[in-house]
């Protein structure tokens, strides 16, 4: 739902920008757009006599894309690396001007100016007595511009690299809708970003009393089955020996927290890494699950340390499975090239 939303605003960037100017661009097309580069921007013309030809420019438009992070657009996510191949830019529309730098000697032009402090090229142009001249300026200014002569308006584009509405889809959002309500909260979109406890082995609580066998120093997330009981999950809060487990809002890595038991930031999933000294004392921990319609469950897991012993037995059975399952492989294909030959004969 949210990755339609990203692309909406997307979509309505270029939408505005061509509504913006379809009143006064629709005799243009697309390929025609005279593009001037960077640096030229604030070029000017003073050939014809007491009046300079300069770009007035419009606003920068808002960014045409964002880098739209996993908590909004799951498996089209752009974000981290996958950020630079996005590309985003700005465009602003600038129209050809004059202004008076003095006397011009013409009626036409003086009403003009008295009107304004500047006017648009082309209304100047209409006037017969100074057409001629005034267009060989108008000519002479794009020659600096580098663009083609017949041009009266141009348009610069920049690159939205390092731009914040590139970077921030919130900050796009605002630009375009003064608005963000389009997308999820931001400060829970940032926790649910990126698991930060996706190298934890998981354990799923399904049953009332559960004994895990836990290793040593060993990062593990304990789930909750969410079909556990009848109805959604509102509220689970852990205690382990009967003390209260700390829920944590923020971790940016589970592997290193210095807390060796917390509640993950998903406000249900419990996090623990414990020595082989907390182990051997089996720590109890039970989860106060609240339901809805004011239904609440207890799940009670007993944690035992995986002695050393017996992680070799599961190693060394680990390594007899897999030579009993390529010996049986090869003697299958054994009896199978048997077969062959025989039907062959």
């Amino acid at each position: 739902m949210y990755s339609i939303l990203i692309l909406t605003l997307f979509l309505k960037s270029a939408h505005a920008f061509q509504y913006q100017y379809s009143d006064r661009l629709d005799y243009m097309k697309f390929r025609e757009f005279n593009m001037v580069s960077a640096g030229l921007e604030n070029t000017v013309d003073s050939s014809f006599p007491n009046v300079e030809i300069f770009i007035k420019w419009g606003e920068w438009s808002c960014c045409s894309a964002c880098c739209c992070p996993k908590s909004v657009c799951r498996k089209f996510e752009t974000s981290g690396d996958k950020c630079n191949s996005v590309k985003s830019y700005q465009n602003r529309r600038g129209d050809f001007m004059i202004r008076r730098k003095g006397p011009t000697g013409n009626d036409d032009l003086e009403v003009l100016f008295n009107k304004h402090l500047h006017a648009k090229l082309s209304k100047a142009l209409k006037i017969p007595v100074i057409h001629s001249q005034l267009d060989n300026s108008r000519i002479s200014f794009t020659q600096k511009l580098k663009v083609p002569s017949e041009t009266l308006v141009v348009f610069q584009t920049k690159n939205c690299k390092d731009h914040v509405q590139k970077m921030d889809c919130w900050e796009l959002a605002k630009c375009l809708y003064n608005s963000t309500d389009m997308l999820p909260e931001k400060e829970i979109a940032k926790i649910d970003e990126r698991d930060v406890c996706e190298n934890a082995s998981i354990f799923v609580l399904r049953d009332a009393y559960n004994i895990l066998s836990l290793m040593p120093e060993k990062l593990y997330k304990l789930q909750i089955d969410r079909k556990i009981g009848a109805g959604n999950i509102v509220k689970v809060n852990y205690t382990i020996d009967r003390e209260a487990v700390e829920k944590l809002d923020h971790v940016r890595d589970c592997e290193h927290q210095a807390k060796r038991v917390f509640q993950h930031p998903n406000g249900e999933d419990l996090i623990v890494r414990l020595t082989e000294e907390q182990l051997s004392k089996n720590p109890k921990i039970i989860a106060f699950i609240s339901l809805q319609q004011s239904a609440r469950l207890e799940i009670r897991v007993d944690m035992v340390l995986k002695t050393k012993r017996k992680r070799e037995i599961e190693t060394k059975d680990g390594d007899w499975f897999s030579i009993v399952l390529i010996s049986s492989l090869a003697v299958g294909s054994l009896i199978l090239l048997g077969l062959s030959l025989f039907y062959l004969r």
